[in-house]
């Protein structure tokens, strides 16, 4: 009796979980579909991705500061003028015993004009802007490498998304074959053939699956959602990969070769080189400044009263002057010597940069080799597991058919036929997303 009431229950969570899950279908179809190959993907987040928009504005801002560098050796130029409203002056005489005052003329007004040039700095303007154009090739780096990781998270979850669709696919057709099986078993428990507890059991595997299968589409509302965002697309709409490519690359790459490659191409390696070469230009910018400076300069400048003044002022005064000027920090002589040694520490610290990054690279794609090879594996594996798993459910069946098995065995069948397929779905999908991760990891993935 407690069997059958458990049974009783298993049946009822089972038509109360179906419910639901039309419920839940009814408003899932209410959802506008939009199809979308994974080339269009890939442009769509390329023009709209906000992080790859940031780095292309970095970039850019690393374009100007070059250009105002170079505006270093441009001449200066100012121009200034003066009003000056002048008192009565007093004058004092005897030891303050006699005052004077003069009815002088009170405005006064003069302006100048005034150029120069710098001639030599040490080096100082030449090292700034190759400091610059250093910084505008470390953000063009990152711009690429934000563009290729870009790419490879649109790949990546593009198939993820198809691997999602597949599911469905696989599990609705196992429902369907279960709503056949459910539809016998009704007939023969009816006609005393079977037990109520057989149909309890095969309703309660189709409960089981309708619940993956509700999963499954949260999974690809949420996945479709992510993507959307990442690629600038609207996201009341649920993204169908269409035109899917599922060719999995013949197993001809060496390590060796992989490793050579990524050294030879990855964006992080040139950024650390590039990263030591500023710091080389920043010890040369320090000792600059050991260095005279030399500048030259020219002047023109005009002073005279305003007219109407007393006492008159007739004669005005304009006058103009070129020269060269030289200037030499005598401080320097002591006070950079802390600024040095740290400079020449910080392209030590470069230098062990620049090992740490290639050890970093040497794991990425010892790990991503591995894992592409491994994949690759799992295909035959699971490929082997599908061929054996729909042989044993054609042969149970048979036995089923024949009264010689039991409704158990046809669930545990039609179990391992769903799981083997859906493994070897996933198994080709990760062995695709495994593949582009290798080239990501080689720096060809472009």
């Amino acid at each position: 009796m407690k069997k059958q009431h458990l049974l009783i229950f298993l049946y009822v969570i089972s038509l109360v979980l179906g419910n639901a899950t039309i419920g839940w279908a009814q408003n899932r179809a209410a959802l506008p579909v939009r199809e979308i190959n994974l080339d269009e993907l890939i442009q769509y987040a390329r023009h709209n991705n906000l992080e790859l928009k940031m780095t292309q504005k970095d970039s850019a801002i690393a374009v100007e500061d070059i250009k105002q560098a170079k505006m270093a050796r441009a001449p200066f130029l100012n121009v200034g003028g003066h009003y000056n409203y002048i008192g009565n002056p007093v004058l004092y005489r005897d030891f303050y015993s006699r005052d004077t005052s003069i009815n002088y003329y009170h405005h006064q007004a003069s302006w100048s004009l005034g150029a120069g040039v710098p001639i030599y700095l040490g080096g100082k303007i030449k090292t700034q802007i190759s400091q610059s154009e250093i910084i505008s090739q470390i953000r063009n780096e990152t711009l690429l490498m934000t563009d290729n990781q870009l790419k490879l998270a649109m790949i990546s979850q593009f198939y993820a998304l198809y691997k999602l669709y597949r599911e469905v696919e696989i599990i609705e057709a196992n429902i369907s074959n279960v709503k056949v099986n459910i539809k016998q078993l009704e007939s023969k428990v009816a006609n005393g053939q079977n037990l109520v507890s057989d149909l309890t059991r095969t309703q309660l595997q189709l409960s089981n699956f309708q619940v993956d299968v509700f999963k499954t589409w949260n999974s690809i509302d949420l996945l479709s959602n992510y993507i959307s965002i990442q690629a600038g697309l609207p996201t009341n709409t649920r993204l169908q990969p269409k035109n899917v490519v599922l060719k999995v690359p013949e197993d001809q790459l060496q390590y060796e070769q992989c490793l050579e490659a990524a050294f030879a191409n990855r964006n992080e390696i040139k950024q650390s080189l590039l990263q030591k070469n500023f710091s080389e230009m920043s010890l040369k910018l320090t000792k600059s400044f050991y260095k005279p400076y030399i500048s030259g300069n020219a002047i023109y400048n005009s002073n005279f009263p305003v007219p109407g003044t007393f006492p008159p002022q007739p004669d005005i005064l304009n006058y103009w002057a070129v020269g060269i000027g030289v200037s030499y920090d005598l401080s320097s002589l002591y006070n950079l010597t802390h600024r040095v040694r740290a400079d020449k520490l910080q392209i030590s610290k470069e230098d062990d940069n620049i090992l740490r990054v290639r050890n970093a690279i040497d794991q990425e794609v010892k790990a991503a080799f591995v894992q592409f090879i491994e994949s690759r594996t799992n295909i035959i594996t699971y490929q082997k597991n599908v061929e054996m798993a729909e042989l044993n459910y054609r042969v149970v069946k048979s036995r089923y058919d024949n009264d010689f098995a039991l409704i158990i065995d046809m669930i545990d069948a039609e179990v391992q036929v769903n799981d083997s397929k859906l493994s070897l779905n996933k198994a080709i999908v990760e062995a695709i997303i495994q593949y582009h991760s290798l080239l990501y990891s080689m720096g060809k993935l472009n």
